[in-house]
């Protein structure tokens, strides 16, 4: 039986990613708030490559705070090399204290970003403003495979927040770990501001769809301004140094409407 050519099999991957999502959506009735977040991003490389941008919309519905659907299409440009993606994520709660996190990406072009990545996590609140979250992921790219786990304790004091996770990576037959501790402070009715610093060994992409393992130190400040009641903005700023491979300077910004 003669196989589908390639680029054909990716575009059905990617018909039943959407059409997934699209149920997912689907599910939440009209009560959910729909949303829609245009943004941008630039970094730069220490070691002379070409700039690395990004540019995304992302549609969402939320109904409360632990039910969320998204779907988004985002265009990507690494070492001179262009791709497409197609991303979905899907949160529902499994009772009142339990959580599930599914989400999904796939590549039809696949020349610097992963082939497709599945992830799923949950989320316990085990005691008053103290959760615990667990999750695995699968990320394939052209000729490496990497499987990611984290655990991470998140805890909140008033109008701040505090997290600690652990993520163990495996790829090449090898087995590694970063550590991660994040602050937030959350003020106003819905904005937010966080920084986060990261320390250990990753698997990193150094070109070309080729992914390494590496000293990774990364510090990043993030945050959401609500202007108005259905305007927001976006925003990321970050250092992340990569090895001896390289070091990245950039920022994201984004724009978010509710409808």
């Amino acid at each position: 039986m003669r196989r589908a050519p390639a680029r054909s099999r990716h575009l059905t991957r990617a018909a039943l990613l959407l059409a997934l999502a699209g149920g997912a959506a689907a599910a939440f009735g009209q009560s959910a708030t729909p949303g829609l977040e245009l943004s941008t991003g630039r970094q730069q490389l220490s070691n002379g490559s070409p700039d690395w941008t990004e540019h995304a919309a992302r549609l969402s519905l939320r109904r409360g705070m632990r039910e969320y659907s998204e779907l988004g299409l985002v265009q990507t440009e690494r070492f001179g090399l262009r791709d497409d993606q197609l991303t979905g994520v899907v949160v529902r709660p499994l009772d009142e204290r339990l959580t599930a996190t599914l989400d999904a990406s796939l590549s039809p072009t696949h020349r610097v970003l992963a082939r497709h990545q599945l992830g799923g996590s949950l989320q316990y609140e085990f005691a008053s403003a103290w959760l615990v979250h667990g999750g695995l992921r699968h990320t394939r790219y052209e000729s490496n495979v990497v499987n990611q786990g984290h655990l991470m304790l998140e805890h909140y004091v008033g109008n701040f927040g505090w997290l600690a996770a652990w993520r163990p990576v495996h790829t090449q037959g090898r087995d590694t770990a970063s550590l991660e501790l994040r602050g937030s402070y959350y003020y106003g009715e819905r904005s937010a501001a966080s920084l986060s610093l990261s320390d250990g060994r990753e698997a990193v992409l150094v070109g070309g769809g080729d992914v390494r393992l590496a000293d990774v130190r990364a510090a990043v400040l993030s945050g959401r301004q609500w202007l108005r009641p259905d305007w927001a903005l976006n925003y990321e700023w970050g250092v992340t140094h990569q090895g001896d491979f390289y070091t990245r300077r950039g920022w994201r910004i984004g724009v978010q409407h509710l409808f």
